[in-house]
């Protein structure tokens, strides 16, 4: 069953749970967006693991550096799945994956700014998932998570992310992923609950076709 991953990309906590509590009846894991981390750290964290303690709380700490580090920091605020970058020496990222394991944590590797050899060399690593990933400044240039996605052939589980929307959610579900991030669709929506609703009957629509 595909999930629905809520990214939080906000600068202030409060304005963050005020959002996830609208959204959380259809969103599976819920994720401390990179802004809320850098903006109010791992105490972000754990505000989201306490309001939100039946769901998977996502630190999407793009880890860079120190690999093993950082994943035991988020682990230790109540971090369930951890993000590394595959544009990370693979050292790092071998790090960060063996410390997820050892700490029975999901580790997801974002693929922002790698190049398709260097993610192949990372599926041998066996992360938890790879995450074919369109940042906002791509998307701003032209880049489409579609063509993203299809040029990424690999075994390991898939999560994706980047523009998404309840028209679109359901492709990439069709495309094998089996996590959707969806921020901004949600998010800034008029009505939050109802879009949160939206993308979700999408995933378990196109999921029903499979």
């Amino acid at each position: 069953m595909a999930l629905l991953q809520l990214a939080l990309d906000f600068t202030n906590l409060q304005d963050a749970i005020d959002v996830a509590k609208k959204a959380k009846d259809y969103v599976d894991w819920i994720e401390a967006g990179t802004p809320l981390i850098k903006s109010c750290g791992m105490s972000s964290i754990r505000a989201l693991k306490k309001e939100f303690p039946e769901k998977k709380i996502v630190a999407d700490m793009k880890i860079m550096d120190t690999g093993a580090l950082e994943v035991r920091l988020a682990s230790d605020a109540g971090a369930d799945v951890i993000t590394v970058m595959a544009a990370a020496d693979l050292s790092t990222v071998s790090e960060a994956i063996a410390e997820g394991r050892r700490l029975g944590k999901i580790v997801v590797v974002d693929t922002i700014g790698a190049e398709p050899t260097k993610v192949e060399e990372i599926e041998c690593m066996a992360p938890d998932y790879i995450c074919p990933h369109v940042g906002i400044d791509q998307q701003r240039r032209g880049v489409k998570l579609e063509d993203v996605v299809r040029k990424t052939k690999m075994n390991i589980p898939m999560a994706v992310g980047g523009g998404i929307n309840s028209k679109t959610a359901g492709s990439f579900v069709k495309a094998g992923a089996k996590v959707i991030i969806v921020g901004n669709a949600i998010t800034r929506a008029k009505d939050v609950r109802g879009e949160a609703k939206m993308v979700k009957d999408a995933i378990d629509s196109a999921e029903r076709t499979l």
